[in-house]
């Protein structure tokens, strides 16, 4: 149940059977959406129309099934805005336009919507981060539930806030979407807190996460054959401007992250430098945490992707109970790694540690 709207949301199964059945009717582009359906009770945006006016007039809509929509620029978002999107594709012109953007609005959910950067596949390409599927800047109690996130040169979500908001209150949701060949999947930055990424699927994509905001809950994620899997730095960023913030300190928890050393069907190793810190980087495949409080490590499961952490705040960084395969993990600094409980698929297979690493477990054999 949404809570901005009171009305029920659809499974994929549902809205296959919506779209098989015939059932939606489009209004024309000239006219604000008023006609709805029995399987959502929403007024269908017909595909042409003009989304700022429809949106304006009735911000909770649904999509056409199977139907594709092409902006020529950036749609954004009013409050209370509701896109129930049936399965609909929603794509851009060219590859430096952004499809969907809320500026600090609220009750905003989406669902169901096919997000497509292009139809080339980019990867080995050079991010272009204007490329963006959806941006969602200093909003509250947003959700965005089951979407398809594919071919993004820049990110498929960039979220960003202000330690100027009652950041305490952002609670953006973004669960069970996939992010297929997209420079970035997913961008957190700049004081968006207290949210969280949860069962969502990243494939091939030159990096998976860049999180350095404070205080996300980052768990039950697939992370697979992306060069980058999960990268956390005190520094600005492409979507973070801020030189000083509440960085990271969250949790990473019950993921899974395979292949990003190799092994994968194909690879985003080429043109992967972008700027950090004001500087063109390469911070390397794998999981890559610098300069910051380190989140909460348990229970992640790693084949064939190394960990690296570099000048660490607090008292160290705690791995624990996960699984390590066939991979390294790096730490240079002060603050140490401890690795506390892990197993892998066989001597010749085990972690290798490096620098400032312990096994506190070692000992037991």
């Amino acid at each position: 149940m949404n809570p901005a709207s009171g009305g029920p949301s659809l499974t994929r199964r549902a809205l296959a059977a919506v779209a098989a059945a015939g059932t939606v009717t489009a209004l024309a582009p000239a006219t604000p959406a008023s006609a709805a359906t029995a399987a959502t009770g929403l007024p269908v945006l017909a595909v042409g129309a003009d989304w700022a006016s429809v949106l304006a007039a009735t911000p909770q809509v649904q999509l056409v099934p199977g139907a594709t929509y092409t902006l020529s620029a950036t749609v954004e978002l009013p409050d209370g805005c509701r896109i129930v999107g049936n399965g609909a594709t929603v794509t851009v012109t060219g590859d430096t336009i952004g499809a969907l953007k809320a500026t600090g609005r609220s009750n905003i959910t989406l669902t169901g919507i096919t997000f497509l950067g292009r139809t080339a596949d980019p990867l080995g390409s050079a991010a272009s981060f204007g490329h963006v599927g959806l941006r969602l800047d200093r909003c509250t109690n947003t959700r965005v539930l089951d979407c398809d996130f594919t071919h993004w040169r820049g990110a498929g979500i960039a979220v960003t806030g202000s330690a100027s908001d009652d950041y305490f209150a952002y609670r953006s949701k973004l669960r069970g979407n996939t992010f297929d060949r997209c420079y970035f999947g997913v961008s957190i930055a700049d004081r968006c807190e207290y949210s969280v990424l949860s069962d969502n699927t990243f494939t091939y994509c030159r990096l998976a996460i860049w999180n350095s905001s404070g205080n996300w809950t980052i768990n039950d994620n697939s992370v697979m054959g992306c060069y980058g899997a999960y990268y956390s730095f005190a520094r600005t960023s492409p979507y973070g401007s801020l030189t000083s913030d509440n960085w990271n300190h969250g949790t990473l928890s019950g993921n899974t992250f395979n292949h990003s050393n190799g092994g994968a069907k194909a690879l985003w190793s080429a043109n992967a430098a972008f700027p950090v810190g004001g500087s063109a980087l390469d911070p390397g495949s794998g999981i890559v945490v610098n300069g910051l409080l380190p989140p909460t490590f348990t229970g992640n499961t790693l084949w064939y992707t190394d960990i690296r952490a570099t000048d660490l705040a607090g008292t160290g960084w705690l791995l624990s109970g996960c699984t390590l395969s066939n991979l390294t993990v790096t730490c240079t600094g002060t603050a140490p790694v401890r690795v506390v409980g892990t197993q892998c698929n066989g001597a010749a297979d085990a972690p290798v540690f490096s620098g400032r690493v312990t096994d506190v477990l070692a000992a037991l054999g």
